[in-house]
């Protein structure tokens, strides 16, 4: 007969984390990790629900009730340092989907846009205009729930999507224009595979992370506008005036636009270096405001927007939650105001 420490043990050993990694989520001394997967100390409540939340499993479950379990479904795209806070709070969130799907009688699968050259016509762009993707994507995506909180600064983004639903996670301890870049980033995944979950950061590169960073360039500033921007200005040789002056007009990540110009050779290898240094100063000397260098602060934060919301408002006045149920809800996805309101 299993015990609580030995599933413990393997539920960890099963996802392929350390010791060290699931006590750090935990926010525990590894040596005390060591005692409850060996039973010589038990779990109190505030690290059972996190560990329910990081392996999505039921109590019963953990406490050998039964051996009913699905593992999710995850692909990830983040090297070696996972972020282990990330995937309990996409478990989380997609629980509180399942609680208020349960019920609903629009549960019916969505039809979400096609990737294709068409994206930005049927999004009702052109090619050549700056791009409000936070507003953009829950007004084009059905069902899409987008949170942002601070992340591991090697953790850039994550998805999860089903037949119904979809969820963007965004790291708002990096900056505005890398948010950006996340968001088109998370855009491909869910339009494009068939994986449920995905995490995905700047130390791992695949042959589909590297076409998720393509889409994501190109689709905040297509050719089309990086040719007409250079005709429109004139530009022979990029300065540094240029370059900050085209990732502000399109709210672009400084890193990829100056790899981009580097990849197309419109900028030279010491170009590339000086380019890389002291952006913040620059921006802020050529009377640019530099926020979209800085990472998110204050309310926003902790912030999220879209479809999880207004459904879980439905589900309360249709009495499918109580109260406290859409209050914690609303919390968990960082809406204290709405919550409390």
């Amino acid at each position: 007969m299993s015990t609580v420490g030995s599933r413990l043990k393997r539920l960890r050993e099963e996802n392929g984390y350390s010791q060290r990694q699931l006590a750090e989520y935990l926010e525990i001394d590894q040596s005390n990790l060591s005692k409850i997967e060996n039973d010589k100390r038990k779990l109190n409540l505030t690290l059972l629900d996190k560990i329910l939340y990081l392996y999505n499993c039921t109590p019963d479950y953990l406490l050998g009730k039964t051996d009913e379990y699905k593992k999710q479904k995850i692909a990830f795209k983040s090297g070696k340092d996972i972020d282990l806070e990330v995937i309990a709070k996409i478990n989380q969130l997609t629980y509180h989907l399942s609680v208020l799907r349960r019920e609903d009688e629009g549960n019916n699968a969505v039809q979400r846009p096609k990737l294709n050259i068409n994206l930005k016509r049927k999004f009702g762009l052109d090619e050549y205009c700056p791009i409000d993707i936070f507003n953009l994507l829950p007004q084009k995506i059905p069902n899409l729930t987008i949170v942002w909180f601070p992340m591991k600064r090697s953790v850039s983004g994550c998805c999860f999507k089903d037949e119904i639903d979809s969820i963007i996670l965004v790291n708002s301890s990096h900056s505005k224009g890398r948010q950006n870049f996340t968001l088109a980033h998370e855009l491909y995944h869910l339009l494009d595979n068939d994986e449920n979950f995905f995490i995905c950061s700047d130390g791992f590169k695949d042959e589909i992370e590297k076409k998720a960073d393509e889409f994501a360039s190109n689709f905040l500033m297509s050719d089309l506008a990086l040719n007409d921007f250079i005709e429109s200005n004139n530009i022979d040789d990029w300065t540094i005036e240029d370059i900050i002056k085209c990732e502000q007009l399109f709210q672009l990540d400084h890193n990829d636009l100056i790899r981009r110009l580097y990849n197309k050779e419109l900028i030279d290898e010491s170009q590339f270096a000086e380019f890389s240094f002291n952006i913040v100063d620059k921006a802020a000397n050529l009377g640019y405001d530099t926020s979209l260098y800085e990472p998110t602060t204050g309310e926003r934060e902790y912030y999220s927007v879209g479809h999880l919301i207004p459904l879980s408002n439905k589900a309360y006045f249709s009495k499918i939650i109580s109260k406290g149920r859409k209050k914690d809800i609303l919390l968990d996805i960082f809406r204290d105001d709405i919550a409390y309101s």
